[in-house]
């Protein structure tokens, strides 16, 4: 009688393992489903550029999608996805902006400004990832400003560093940084007014992210 009480017992364990097992393995299968989507919307919409005369950095809608991807997918997933989309221009599927690929753009002097997607959206999801939605905003809404001010630092650095010959810190920041802070204040207002009808797509809990 004890002998089958203990069968029964290991039965329920293992059982109970399976099932974990099965639900973790489903969990994965739905984040990196969402991560190869987040990539593909970054392919689809970042490669549009608008081109100010007096710089070499383009008007584009890729630190929006940041945005949105670090408040849903959280620093890992996100940067998996991030990761993905840069392969694939490396690759030479056009998907950079103004639909350029390749080496060339990443080692370019933009190149630190892609680098810097990985670390501008692994800082929004990690605010992100604050319970609570009074607080979850106010904590996206500073990810979102501390991950704009790393991918400047990172892009205006590689800019300095390609260009180490001829352009100062100085002049790297008037031709990089300063005309785009209206326009990245905007995306920072946009996002801010979508969190809470984007965050209603988040389909798994902060712990498993």
């Amino acid at each position: 009688m004890e002998k089958s009480r203990e069968e029964l017992e290991i039965t329920k364990s293992e059982k109970g393992q399976t099932s974990k097992s099965k639900k973790n393995s489903g969990d994965t299968i739905v984040e990196l489903t969402m991560a190869a989507l987040h990539t593909a919307v970054l392919c689809i919409l970042a490669p549009h550029t608008l081109y100010l005369p007096f710089s070499p950095v383009g008007i584009t809608l890729g630190s929006f999608l940041l945005y949105l991807t670090g408040m849903l997918l959280g620093p890992k997933l996100g940067c998996i996805s991030v990761f993905l989309y840069l392969s694939m221009g490396f690759v030479g599927l056009p998907v950079f902006s103004g639909y350029t690929a390749g080496a060339g753009v990443l080692l370019g002097p933009t190149g630190g400004f892609l680098l810097g997607y990985l670390l501008c959206v692994a800082i929004v999801g990690g605010f992100s990832r604050k319970k609570g939605r009074k607080k979850g905003i106010t904590f996206f809404v500073t990810g979102m400003i501390a991950g704009t001010l790393a991918l400047y630092i990172t892009g205006t650095l590689w800019f300095c560093f390609v260009y180490g010959e001829g352009a100062t810190f100085r002049d790297a920041v008037a031709a990089c940084v300063l005309p785009f802070l209206p326009f990245d204040i905007v995306k920072i207002v946009l996002a801010a007014l979508l969190y809470k009808p984007v965050l209603r797509l988040r389909v798994w809990k902060d712990g498993k992210r």
